[in-house]
């Protein structure tokens, strides 16, 4: 299954999914110049001596085994010691074979980045990119992962998977089914660790059932046609359930555990429940003890600075010589106080290479200082969408009075209308953009121009007749509208200081929304803070970078309104049949958008994934759910110049878990 996804050939893909997810895949997609599935004995033949295996307790003479694999410094003596055992019994017999951008890396080195919160350190969904499949750095090519190769039966309900054998978990246990199937059995079914099952797990209202054909061949069956399902597997909808290592896992839930034994390690861990026990231990971002599957594992676990994690020495990659991944023994995260102190850190040299934080709004103080701080600046990580960010609000507001007026389209008109684009473009943005709604690029063949620019005008006349319309005609002797309560008319945006350039762009919209009559009150948090604020459904406006929408075939949220956290319930409702969840407001027209997005995932058609878009799209213009700004900008990556094996290019996307698509396993420090 190969083709590009436009920007190099987007109609290309779309139509080989239309013909064929089922047939093509069958086949393993032909990379480009990043892997090939080629066994690392012809790689590296000529110049070793295949030896048999050495049991880890035998002493290593003089006269050392010559190995098929090469490892780390580091390694090597854990493996003389005893600790670990040799090389050639770690990686597995069918790794996955990593060419790097450059050059043959070098083993060593601690790569420095920095975070604001420790949800906000991402190795897990971006560094270690573990995916069951992949996408490619530029988003066009579906390539093997944890799997060498899959089969799709012709009209898309069955899903055959080959794992890689002789994988290992970073704790030297067999990667296996069997660790699939416990996700599936143990997991999917217990209510407690799974209240409800996520819609992409789902087809015909009915979960996937898994069949273990052995060790390391294994098939999910949906009930109905999913032609949409390996996009999925490849992106970040679908990214946990199969790293949940049973032999581990098992002792902290009940099918497996004695029943006393669980309560007293619950007990001993300060919780009540045992499944809050099991999550507790099934994370990868706080647990050392956890085994995982990427490149890197957490040693040093939040809230100790730095954060670490060090090189996974049972890693299933290598590179065309046969040296294991990764190249860098480790990676620290400081935490910082918001992305300001992150780009000055980086500024003075403090970061080897990142482009989180590193805002194109500081591209003059990065350019400035390149020479002083020892680093270079890349603009061609491109992003995967036309909107920068864009705002929305809470239509399920506890406040009554409020709740009504947000979900009044009339004053979504006119907060649109009210906005001076123009000026945040050239206050924040130095000038780089254009005004926007939320809307796939010109590029896409899902563009539509008339969406685009609906309502991107600065109108405050046309603003203030809306709200007039509505009967918000009196003020107060501030100028500000009055609610039908009396009080003030008063909208609390809340957002997070650490990402993009929310503040600036609010305290310019604060001054626009104050000649509306609109009492525009900031309030910034760290990302957890905001993260818990917007679960919790306590705010009134907020703010988010609009991510994929240049694709709606990898994801449609910002179309289809499945991104907000009220928007989950509203989905739910819909996903359950009313059984769980919230009804969305009909006046909303937000059922009618999952309508259409059933439809779409239902299809594997581009003349039909056009027009169902083109619906999606028209709803949104009807009732501007998300009030867009302003059009992507360049995004900036700051690299150490001894930081190595970086690419110059690649489209930067959360659906492609940047920068793991960019195969930071290679990436290494040079000497």
């Amino acid at each position: 299954m190969s083709g590009r996804l436009d920007r190099r050939g987007f109609l290309k893909a779309a139509a080989m999914a239309a013909v064929g997810l089922a047939a093509a895949s069958c086949a393993q997609p032909t990379p480009q110049v990043i892997e090939k599935e080629v066994p690392v004995e012809k790689v590296v033949k000529e110049t070793v001596v295949v030896q048999k295996e050495v049991a880890v307790e035998k002493v290593v003479t003089a006269t050392p085994k010559v190995s098929k694999y090469k490892e780390a410094p580091a390694l090597t003596a854990l493996v003389q010691a005893g600790k670990l055992p040799p090389v050639d019994e770690r990686v597995s017999e069918e790794p996955m074979v990593i060419t790097p951008w450059e050059e043959i890396g070098q083993y060593g080195g601690t790569w420095h980045r920095l975070a604001t919160s420790p949800t906000d350190i991402q190795v897990v969904p971006r560094l270690n990119y573990n995916q069951i499949i992949r996408w490619d750095k530029d988003g066009a090519n579906l390539i093997p992962n944890v799997v060498t190769s899959w089969e799709v039966n012709k009209d898309n309900t069955e899903f055959t998977f080959h794992l890689r054998k002789g994988m290992k978990w970073s704790d030297g246990h067999p990667y296996t089914s069997a660790d699939m199937a416990f996700s599936v059995e143990d997991v999917w079914t217990n209510k407690d660790l799974t209240p409800t099952l996520s819609s992409y797990w789902k087809r015909g209202g009915e979960p996937a059932k898994l069949t273990v054909l052995d060790d390391y061949n294994y098939k999910l069956t949906f009930a109905a046609s999913y032609p949409l399902f390996l996009y999925y597997a490849a992106g970040a909808n679908i990214v946990n359930d199969h790293q949940r290592p049973k032999h581990y896992l098992q002792q902290f839930h009940p099918t497996y555990a004695d029943k006393a034994t669980l309560d007293k390690l619950t007990k001993e861990a300060g919780l009540e429940f045992w499944y809050q026990l099991f999550g507790n231990k099934f994370n990868m971002t706080t647990n050392p003890d956890l085994p995982v599957i990427g490149a890197w594992m957490v040693t040093v676990p939040p809230p100790k600075q730095p954060v670490v994690h060090e090189r996974n020495p049972f890693y299933w990659k290598v590179d065309p010589e046969g040296h294991q991944l990764p190249y860098i023994d480790r990676i620290e995260h400081m935490i910082v106080q918001d992305s300001k102190q992150a780009q000055l850190r980086a500024v003075a040299g403090e970061v080897d290479m990142q482009y989180r934080h590193m805002l194109f709004d500081n591209y003059t103080l990065f350019q400035e200082n390149k020479e002083k701080g020892d680093y270079r600046v890349l603009l061609g990580w491109e992003k995967g969408g036309r909107t920068d960010n864009a705002f929305w609000f809470n239509y399920e507001h506890e406040d009554p009075v409020l709740r009504d007026i947000l979900r009044d389209k009339r004053f979504r008109y006119a907060c649109s209308l009210g906005i001076n684009r123009q000026e945040i473009i050239d206050g924040v943005f130095m000038g780089v953009g254009e005004p926007t709604q939320v809307c796939p690029p010109a590029s896409s063949p899902f563009y539509w121009d008339e969406w685009a620019t609906w309502m991107t005008e600065h109108d405050p006349d046309r603003a203030n007749a809306y709200l007039d319309e509505m009967g918000l005609t009196q003020r107060d002797s501030e100028g500000y509208r009055l609610r039908p309560d009396g009080k003030r008319l008063s909208v609390i945006f809340e957002y997070t200081i650490s990402q993009y350039a929310f503040q600036p762009q609010a305290e310019l919209m604060a001054a626009h929304w104050k000649d509306l009559g609109i009492e525009l009150i900031l309030n910034g948090y760290e990302r957890t803070l905001w993260e818990e604020r917007m679960n919790s459904g306590k705010f009134d406006m907020s703010t988010w970078g609009t991510g994929t929408t240049y694709n709606p075939i990898i994801r449609r949220d910002w179309f289809a309104c499945k991104f907000r956290p009220y928007d989950i319930t509203y989905y739910r409702w819909h996903t359950t049949g009313g059984k769980e969840g919230i009804e969305a407001p009909k006046e909303t027209r937000i059922e009618e958008l999952y309508q259409l997005d059933d439809q779409f995932e239902a299809t594997s058609d581009m003349d039909e994934w056009k027009r169902i878009v083109r619906q999606m799209l028209e709803i949104q213009k009807d009732q501007l759910h998300y009030i867009g700004v302003s059009t992507e900008k360049p995004e900036l990556v700051i690299v150490k110049n001894s930081f190595r094996n970086v690419p110059e290019t690649c489209i930067n996307d959360t659906q492609l878990a940047t920068e793991g698509n960019t195969m930071p396993e290679q990436y290494f420090i040079k000497s």
